[in-house]
């Protein structure tokens, strides 16, 4: 287990989901992914950045928008994502992709590489988000452009259910708690990139209706991606009377058939790199130069 995937860490949780991620028949992360694309209007021939690319819900699109012609890079910090990415990748003959282990906070490309960056459900995770973003607009050509999809709502049956998954967490441990969310709205967002050097051309809502054949099959899902954070936590002894708690707060979302429908909602905001400043000298005929 390198560093970056030390017990507890968050690219921890997702080395241990990556054989399950986006794998369990829902409705949620690929066509986010696919919307995403197609707001960052990526040509052929571009050559793209996905940071933080789990199995490939933005890379594997924005590799079919690039065409054989373009380059699209996948980066995770968590080794498994790469490795089964990567074998993904092989199996579907796209030679324009390549997948790294390499770090979403601070990518180790240099300056104006890319012609576009995509970031779908990453910055926020990360400790230092509006850092994160000065290194896409640094990786950016003067063209370029950076897509980032971000939590706008969710449904209020998944937030109760999370309420009562954390209720069974051992006193000492921390709840999920509301934070300053740099993301919140359209204004939240509009600052944030502008003091990260990014022009905001697009903010918009993109809602995703994520089904389940049951509480299990919810449960299932939630261990499959970040949701296991929370999960781990909860003591084995404990997770029986967790997950009923958390199939009481989801009745919300029963649909007729017995399943649950969730609806989440999203930011995606599309930005360029900041014009740069420039300083006009002015000097009078015959002075000095």
């Amino acid at each position: 287990m390198t560093s970056a995937t030390q017990p507890g860490s968050t690219a921890e949780v997702f080395e241990r989901a990556a054989p399950t991620y986006d794998r369990t028949g829902v409705s949620f992360f690929g066509p986010l992914g696919a919307e995403l694309v197609r707001r960052a209007g990526i040509r052929p021939g571009d050559r793209v950045l996905d940071v933080g690319c789990g199995r490939g819900a933005v890379l594997f699109p924005a590799a079919e928008a690039t065409g054989p012609t373009g380059q699209v890079t996948g980066t995770d910090l968590a080794p498994a994502m790469v490795t089964l990415t990567a074998e993904d990748a092989a199996r579907a003959g796209l030679t324009q992709v390549d997948v790294l282990v390499d770090d979403a906070q601070q990518p180790g490309f240099p300056p104006r590489s890319f012609d576009v960056v995509l970031a779908g459900l990453v910055v926020f995770l990360l400790s230092e988000p509006q850092r994160a973003l000065r290194s896409y607009a640094r990786l950016l050509r003067p063209s370029g452009r950076l897509a980032v999809s971000t939590f706008a709502a969710q449904d209020p049956a998944f937030d109760a259910a999370m309420a009562a998954l954390a209720a069974h967490l051992p006193a000492d441990q921390p709840r999920p708690a509301p934070s300053d969310d740099p993301f919140a709205d359209e204004t939240r967002i509009g600052a944030t990139m502008a003091a990260a050097g990014l022009t905001v051309t697009e903010i918009g809502k993109h809602r995703i209706e994520s089904r389940f054949r049951d509480v299990d099959h919810w449960t299932e899902w939630m261990w499959s991606h970040a949701g296991r954070a929370l999960l781990g936590r909860v003591p084995a002894d404990r997770l029986d009377a967790a997950t009923a708690g958390a199939a009481r707060a989801l009745d919300g979302a029963r649909t007729a058939d017995g399943g649950l429908c969730l609806r989440t909602t999203f930011w995606i905001t599309v930005a360029t790199p900041a014009a740069e400043e420039t300083t006009v000298v002015t000097r009078r005929p015959g002075s000095p130069m």
